[in-house]
């Protein structure tokens, strides 16, 4: 059972907590970036062409002409990542909007958290959109 923000609380049974997933963090028109989770392996997102970014040992882009990178969401999609919401830089608005263009389609996970969501263990919720 997908629990909305507007019923005001969430069962227990909605709610994670402790090791975060992998999640697309950012949509751009030529880039996608994909926080990779820490007990998660990066070499299924790096056969897909993601790469490092920067310095960072969990975050990786892929950079591509714009309709790979729509075919690379919809390919996310399929394998269940979630995009994060607005309070983790709002990729689910970004494919809101893509949806209403024509551009991406399907149904989507988004990732949720609560309480201080830059905390690792902070309690979060998957749910569709």
């Amino acid at each position: 059972m997908a629990v909305t923000k507007d019923q005001g609380h969430l069962p227990p049974s909605s709610r994670h907590a402790g090791m975060r997933p992998t999640m697309v963090t950012d949509i751009g028109s030529e880039r996608i970036l994909l926080q990779v989770g820490s007990s998660e392996p990066v070499e299924p997102f790096t056969r897909l062409g993601f790469e490092q970014l920067g310095g960072s040992a969990r975050v990786y882009v892929f950079r591509a002409e714009t309709s790979d990178v729509f075919a690379m969401c919809q390919a996310l999609r399929d394998r269940g990542v979630p995009f994060s919401t607005h309070r983790h830089m709002g990729a689910d608005y970004q494919v809101e909007y893509l949806r209403e263009k024509g551009l991406l389609s399907g149904v989507f996970k988004r990732i949720d958290f609560f309480g201080n969501d830059w905390d690792g263990d902070a309690p979060y919720q998957i749910e569709e959109f």
